[in-house]
């Protein structure tokens, strides 16, 4: 009864994701998948490809993998999902051994393990440089044992983390992933099927999206427990914390705590109560001075916003008499102005003409002279010949008043 409530409780904490996408990297394309549930019913989303030529080298192969996988999510939406990656069973080391499909599978594990360490003691390795997993072929009584130096491990994952991709698990392609199945309406990984549409593409494509879906299932997973582990799971090492007792053990203090605390709440709150009718009585009997008082602040705050509007207005105002009097003292022969703009802060925006542009750039000579009065040398910013009979050159001037 507990284990069923912690279970719920688990479930309501910790909301598992509801889509997944699986990649896998070919020796010329990326494909990925989308991989979703809803209501229970897996079915698989969107597909995409990216052209690439693969690197033989495994670190430039990381760096541009996490690469085109950065553009793509970016793409298509993909940010968020967990993302599995399939890797090529030629980054790892394999070893076939017999064993009787009879054998229970934790068994198989554990027998699995220990013929990983022989092998690698003789390979000269250990457990800390690797992670391992292992597979049963389907059909056979052979298991493959995959070796993954953790040094590829960390390469691939610096790789990911410096492009912020958010990469949850790393699978080994193996021959089960024969048991993603192309069906009419979709996908089926054994006796599950994934409701989706059929792929249109070449066998390169088929079998990129056969891989990507496999890692994806395995994530969720969807697979069997012939299916090898995330190899990235080697980093996660097991709490020496009970959580659940510990869990108990909080919100029994936390019950009682809230029980003293509702006690001393009811008492304060009784009090309060009668304080507030108290104060309610006395505001009952003060109202009349209250509302004059009011009244009065009320009164004097809008005096005070008007002092303040006017003396903002006063502050901001310009000089603009004495703007448009200059402006009038400023003569040149076969050049005149036709509007003054002065609504722009700081800015003054003049309109003119002058009947040739010898005639424009005496004006704006005899406005560079006037620094006495103009802080700042007018900016031509437009000028165009007329074309009506009488000719002439509209221009537009601007200056910096600096007020």
């Amino acid at each position: 009864m507990m284990n069923n409530w912690l279970e719920g409780l688990r479930s309501m904490l910790c909301k598992k994701p509801e889509a997944f996408l699986g990649v896998y990297g070919a020796a010329d394309r990326i494909t990925f998948l989308e991989l979703s549930c809803d209501g229970g019913t897996w079915a698989v989303g969107r597909k995409a490809e990216e052209k690439w030529q693969r690197p033989q080298d495994f670190g430039e192969m990381t760096e541009l993998l996490a690469e085109h996988i950065t553009m793509r999510l970016a793409r298509e939406g993909w940010e968020n999902l967990p993302l599995a990656l399939c890797l090529p069973e030629g980054e790892f080391i394999c070893k076939l051994f017999p064993m009787s499909g009879e054998i229970p599978r934790e068994e198989q594990r554990t027998a699995a393990f220990w013929e990983i360490d022989n092998y690698l003691q003789a390979c000269g390795l250990t457990l800390e440089n690797v992670s391992c997993t292992s597979a049963r072929l389907p059909g056979e009584e052979t298991v493959e044992a995959l070796i993954l130096l953790r040094e590829k491990i960390r390469t691939l994952e610096e790789a990911f983390d410096s492009k912020e991709i958010r990469l949850e698990g790393l699978f080994p392609e193996t021959p089960l992933v024969a048991e993603c199945r192309l069906q009419e309406e979709g996908w089926q990984i054994g006796g599950l099927q994934l409701w989706g549409s059929e792929s249109a593409g070449d066998k390169e494509s088929l079998e990129g999206e056969r891989r990507s879906l496999y890692a994806a299932a395995a994530l969720a997973g969807l697979g069997n427990d012939s299916w090898p582990e995330n190899l990235l799971a080697w980093k996660k090492e097991e709490s020496p914390w009970n959580y659940e007792g510990i869990g108990r053990l909080v919100m029994m203090v936390a019950a009682v705590f809230i029980a003293v605390m509702l006690v001393v709440d009811l008492g304060e709150l009784y009090l309060a109560s009668r304080a507030a009718e108290e104060a309610r009585q006395q505001m009952a009997a003060l109202e009349p001075a209250r509302l004059v008082m009011e009244a009065d602040r009320k009164m004097a705050s809008l005096a005070e916003s008007k002092e303040a509007c006017l003396a903002g207005l006063s502050e901001k105002s310009r000089p603009l008499d004495s703007v448009l009097i200059h402006l009038g003292t400023v003569t040149v022969e076969g050049a005149w102005l036709t509007e003054v703009d002065c609504t722009q802060e700081s800015l003054l925006l003049l309109r003119g003409e002058a009947v040739d542009y010898s005639a424009l750039g005496e004006i704006m000579e005899a406005f560079e002279k006037d620094r006495g009065f103009f802080p700042s040398v007018p900016l031509l910013e437009d000028s165009r010949q007329r074309e009506d009979e009488g000719g002439g050159i509209e221009f537009r001037l601007k200056m910096d008043m600096g007020i």
